[in-house]
């Protein structure tokens, strides 16, 4: 079996798993786990449309799920719409905040780009905030309790959540393979070269932009009417940026499943870390956590667990001896000795011309 068959099998048994888990376990935690984790997923992919192909690290990715999930509850809790109708008006909010953000940011790169991404989503937390008589302010905005069947479960919440997360890597893959693909890869690679070859450099930033926000809004609104209750502080939370960061790098960045394998790899450290840390302090220990962990991925692991894998695996194929059962062995060829170099030719001394001596007559 190849790589890539070993591969399609490995992702169609999990996403068989995954959709099976519900109607064979009722243990509402590791639920809740998953849900979690199919939300940074989503986040994390969403995010390697436009951080790990176009190359461009944001911090404010949060700003999404927080413009979805109060679009979600606002329409919700004032209008009385459906909340799974709520979250898709959440993602077209953030698809357009987005397009508005990429336009704010298209003249900076690096560490600007970076800074500017913390700074919306910073000013986004002190709108809500300061605009109670909408968003409720710090005392928060309650959306209205699910009216179906306990025996359902977290159902009405699991499922969504997981084709969102297929729909986001599908997309992801087709962009990957794309036109809009190859121009963010050389946008990476040198957006001034590829600005100088006739290449829509702020188009395809925006295009991407647009992508990833629009699939996190939609988690976001999902995720506002499960927890039923939203807190500013809550949504437009670094730590969740950080996150969302982190699963990407960790599983590697710039591939389709990298983000995802990053995610299930960090939602459970999360998961972990709230429950067990307590006290005043505990936000600022998992922030801490999390930043340390994030330097020591950049450091040390900076292609991510994804691509060192493979990369690993690549070379044990390599090095490994083709299998020929039925052609014999063959002998070694003799080995020759090395060619003997001429000898230089040496310089023959010049005779000298000498007159024969005749006898004297007799």
């Amino acid at each position: 079996m190849t790589g890539t068959r070993a591969r399609r099998a490995v992702i169609t048994l999990a996403v068989i798993i995954l959709a099976v888990f519900p109607l064979v376990s009722g243990n509402l935690y590791l639920q809740n786990l998953l849900i979690m984790t199919f939300l940074l997923a989503i986040g994390a992919s969403g995010w390697n449309i436009m951080g790990g192909y176009a190359g461009y690290i944001s911090l404010g990715n949060s700003a999404f799920i927080g413009l979805g999930a109060y679009t979600t509850g606002i329409l919700a809790a004032r209008q009385h719409v459906s909340p799974f109708a709520g979250c898709l008006a959440g993602g077209l909010v953030c698809a357009l905040a987005a397009a508005v953000l990429s336009l704010v940011t298209r003249r900076t790169r690096g560490m600007y780009f970076v800074i500017v991404t913390f700074a919306a989503l910073q000013l986004l937390g002190v709108v809500a905030t300061t605009w109670s008589g909408l968003t409720g302010g710090s005392q928060g905005l309650a959306l209205p309790l699910p009216t179906w069947s306990l025996s359902y479960q977290n159902w009405p919440f699991y499922y969504p959540l997981l084709g969102l997360l297929i729909l986001t890597v599908a997309v992801s893959a087709v962009v990957r393979r794309s036109k809009l693909g190859l121009g963010l890869f050389a946008i990476a690679d040198d957006e001034d070269k590829a600005a100088g070859l006739g290449l829509r450099t702020d188009v395809y930033k925006m295009i991407a932009f647009v992508f990833g926000g629009t699939f996190v809004g939609i988690a976001g609104g999902l995720y506002a009417y499960y927890v039923s209750f939203l807190n500013v502080a809550a949504v437009f939370d670094i730590v969740t940026s950080v996150l969302i960061v982190l699963a990407a790098l960790l599983g590697g960045r710039g591939t389709l499943w990298g983000p995802v394998l990053g995610a299930f790899i960090l939602e459970p450290l999360a998961n972990f870390t709230s429950t067990g840390l307590g006290g005043a302090d505990a936000g600022a220990i998992r922030l801490l956590l999390f930043g340390g962990l994030l330097g020591a991925v950049v450091l040390f692991l900076p292609r991510g667990v994804l691509p060192t894998v493979t990369r690993a695996w690549s070379r044990v194929q390599a090095g490994r001896p083709p299998r020929l059962p039925s052609s014999p062995r063959l002998p070694r060829p003799p080995r020759l000795p090395p060619p003997r170099r001429p000898h230089p030719r040496r310089r023959q001394p010049r005779r000298r011309w000498h007159r024969p001596q005749h006898p004297h007559p007799p």
